[in-house]
């Protein structure tokens, strides 16, 4: 069974000097609303009700072979593991 671990992005902490921070990865939700897939940072709970979709970030979630069909044809095959 496929597996989805969605998109990051880095995000540095600390003082603006290259010594003083540190870069971390944030995650972001995959959704689907509309019947087109969005990649979001910080979705609304009213919004994710709303979505046909919804895979939220820093989780790795098993997906149906249908859906893993889907993201990849989405554009989302560096997110999906497995066979």
């Amino acid at each position: 069974m496929p597996t989805w671990r969605g998109p990051t992005y880095p995000v540095k902490t600390g003082l603006p000097y290259d010594i003083w921070y540190e870069t971390t990865a944030k995650s972001k939700t995959v959704v689907k609303f509309q019947g087109a897939w969005r990649t979001l940072v910080s979705p609304t709970e009213d919004f994710l009700a709303a979505c046909e979709v919804v895979l939220r970030g820093g989780y790795v979630i098993p997906i149906t072979d249908e859906l893993s069909t889907e993201l990849i044809a989405a554009g989302f095959s560096e997110n999906i593991s497995g066979d």
